[in-house]
Parts: C-alpha cells; structure tokens; sequence
C-alpha cells in the first residue's frame, strides 16, 4: 500500500474534524453530546471511503499500489467504522443528557441507529470470517452492505443535532462525503456489471496446457484493452449457458494487438465450469486492466518465484522482453509434470545470460525452501522478489527470506483472495 492512500485519508479525516471545530449544533448540547457527533462522522466517513474502494476505480489501483491491496484496505476500514460507532453509540450511553435522551425517543429516526449498526456488523463479521465461501457467495453478501449503509444515512439526517442541510462548513462536507458513498455504492450494485466490462472478445483458440488448466485466447470483436505485462483484468462470460461469475485473471501474455490470453485452472469452483464447458466462438468480456505486479520498475537484479498457475504474469514478463542490463533468477515450483503449466515451454526457452530457470518438482525435490533458492543463486547485490503463486507457499517464503542473508530490498506480489 502506497503513502498516498494514507495521507488522502489523513487529510480528509482532519478536514472532517476542522469542519466539526466552526460549527456549532443547531440547539444547546453538552460538549460530549457534540463529540459523539464527530465521532458518527468519522464513521460516514470510513463507510464512503469503503463504498468508493468497491467501485474499482482506476484512482484505486494509484492510490494502493494495486486493487487487490485495496480490498484488504477495504476490510480492515469497515471494521474501523463499525468501531467508530460503538463509541458513538457509548457516548450516547454514558453522557446521560436527558434532552437528548428525550430527543431520541421522540424521534423515530433515532432509533434506526440501531439496526444499521447490528446489520453491518454482522455482515462485515461473515464476510471476515466465512473463508470457505466462493467468490459469489461473497459478492453477494457485499450486495447487501447498501441496507445498513442507507438505514444509518437515513439516523444521520433525521436525529442528528447538527442542521444537516445548511450552509455550515461540517454540513457541505458531509454532504459530499456521503454523496460519494452513495454514488459509489449504487455504481457498484447497480451499474458495474453493466457498464465496466466494455472490452468485447471472440474465443479464437482453446487449449490445455497441464492437466485441469487450459489457455483461452480470444481475439478482439471491438475496442481492445490496453494493459501492461502483469497486469490482470476481471473476465466475464457473455454466453448464458456456463454459470460463471465475473472473476479476476491475469493477462498470460505480453500486449499483442486485438488479442488477449488467460490461462485458467480448475479451482472446483465456478472456474470448473468455466474449463468444462467453455468452446471456440464464445464471447467473453473485461474490464480496464488493474494490478502494479511490474518487474520493469524493480532493481536489476531480480528472483522471480512461481507456484503452479502462478506461472502466468512471468510469461508475458518473459514475452514482452527482458532488458539486457536485468539479472533474473526465475524459480518455476509445480506439483508435478503433468501440473506443471507451460512446463515444456519454459524448457525450451531461449532465455540467455540475463535470465536463469530452475525447476522445482515438488514430488522429486519437496516445497521450494529458502535453502534451496540460496544454492542456486549466488546474488551479493541487493534483490527484488517477486512472488505469483498459492498463500501458503508465499507466507513461508516471505518469513524465511528475511533471515535469508540474502539482501532482499522488497518482496512484491498480488493478493487474489479479495474475500
């Protein structure tokens, strides 16, 4: 995650407080009753932030470095919000100011607060905790947030103590923040599936690379997109007899005109449909390219580490060519040969004295260890990592490679996992 997403948060959460400051409420309250209104503005807040994240925007790839770090972003905001309104709600408890207790219950608006907070508590709770759910079940889970986002925008404008529609410097800012989480939220219900996927493509060609992975090439029936080796693109099928989700690939090859190449496993989950059943002639269609995974802007010298289909990303680094002043160490891990996507490819590469390949048979040789990284490189200058391949894998790696003695200056991947 880049510094710029925290110094946008920083200052929007300081322009919030400094809005609060020079405005008064619009009747007499205690200073802790005003406090707490604050504090449920931070939360409006953090939940905009979180709304806008959910649009994909291309801002959100600048500002995090990558989208897929956003949505980890994302998820960790929504638990900070709901904290923010357990203190709100807290204060309210203990400031025991009988006006305003008068004014909630006389008030029916007050008492939505309520709902809202215990409907997206437990919604950001299954969303954390529900590992095992697929990628729809947890799309459409996060479908549901606009009802407890709405019902608190409803508390906020009938109970809140503040005039909410007046010219006041807190009122405008609030305003536009909850403006933006609106727009944002109905965008990404209503509007994304129909309008993000704008890149039309035509199956050309389908075909198996290792056992339950194939590679889809399709050729551009329109506009085509314009992406950088690395980057990868949510896919979704046009033709309504396959049941399959829009989902994120990696583009598995380098920019080539009109042409677009994935290279898909079958995970046991909607991509098994997507291995099964799809043919030649299908349409599918993506989106604008997201991802920062871009060796070029690394050091020169480099260790790049795949596991299984993780493959993908460094063909197309490979085919888009390597610059003679890098040194790569390109460590290839697959379960065995009949797993092993590309595996005959990767042998037969022409690859020279700037890059190196070393071949990983989990079933001959065991896990990729550190140990075994270090007896094939011999690197004294300092290193760039980058990783593409299972979690598990890419935890260990990361852990050991710090008491490695290898001087590594950054360890870059991407997180597929959104959920």
């Amino acid at each position: 995650m880049t510094k710029k997403n925290y110094i946008l948060l920083a200052v929007v959460f300081l322009v919030t407080v400094i809005c609060w400051l020079f405005t008064k409420p619009a009747h007499p309250i205690s200073l802790i009753a005003q406090f707490s209104q604050l504090i449920a503005a931070l939360a409006l807040l953090g939940l905009a932030y979180v709304n806008f994240i959910s649009t994909r925007h291309p801002m959100v790839d600048r500002l995090f470095n990558g989208i897929d770090k956003a949505y980890a972003f994302h998820k960790w905001l929504s638990v900070v919000s709901i904290v923010f309104v357990i203190v709100h709600i807290g204060i309210i408890v203990a400031d025991n100011d009988l006006s305003r207790g008068t004014f909630v219950e006389e008030n029916s608006f007050g008492m939505m607060g309520w709902p809202s907070f215990i409907l997206f508590s437990a919604l950001v709770l299954v969303a954390i905790l529900a590992k095992k759910i697929d990628y729809e079940a947890w799309k459409t889970i996060h479908k549901f947030f606009f009802l407890p986002y709405f019902i608190g925008l409803v508390h906020y404008y009938g109970c809140s103590d503040y005039a909410v529609l007046s010219l006041s410097p807190f009122s405008i800012w609030l305003n536009l923040i909850n403006l933006i989480g609106i727009i944002s939220i109905l965008y990404s219900i209503l509007l994304y599936e129909r309008t993000a996927f704008r890149y039309r493509y035509k199956i050309s060609r389908i075909k198996s690379v290792a056992k339950d992975v194939i590679e889809i090439t399709g050729q551009a029936t329109g506009k085509e997109i314009k992406f950088n080796p690395g980057q990868f693109t949510f896919l979704k099928l046009l033709y309504k007899g396959i049941k399959f989700p829009s989902h994120p690939f990696t583009i598995s090859q380098a920019p080539k005109n009109g042409g677009i190449r994935f290279t898909i496993k079958n995970l046991g989950d909607h991509t098994a449909n997507l291995v099964s059943k799809v043919k030649m002639g299908d349409e599918f269609a993506v989106t604008a390219p997201h991802g920062m995974f871009n060796y070029s802007k690394g050091s020169r010298h480099q260790i790049w580490i795949a596991g299984g289909i993780g493959i993908a990303p460094f063909i197309s680094f490979y085919q888009a060519g390597i610059p003679e002043n890098f040194s790569v160490d390109f460590f290839y891990a697959y379960n065995n040969k009949e797993e092993g996507p590309y595996l005959e490819k990767i042998e037969d590469l022409n690859h020279g004295d700037n890059l190196r390949i070393h071949l990983i048979d989990f079933t001959e040789e065991g896990f990729l260890t550190v140990q075994k990284i270090k007896q094939r490189v011999n690197i004294e200058n300092p290193v760039d990592v980058y990783f593409c391949g299972p979690k598990p894998m890419r935890e260990n790696l990361k852990r050991n490679l710090k008491n490695s003695g290898l001087n590594v200056l950054n360890f870059h991947y991407e997180e597929f996992q959104f959920k």
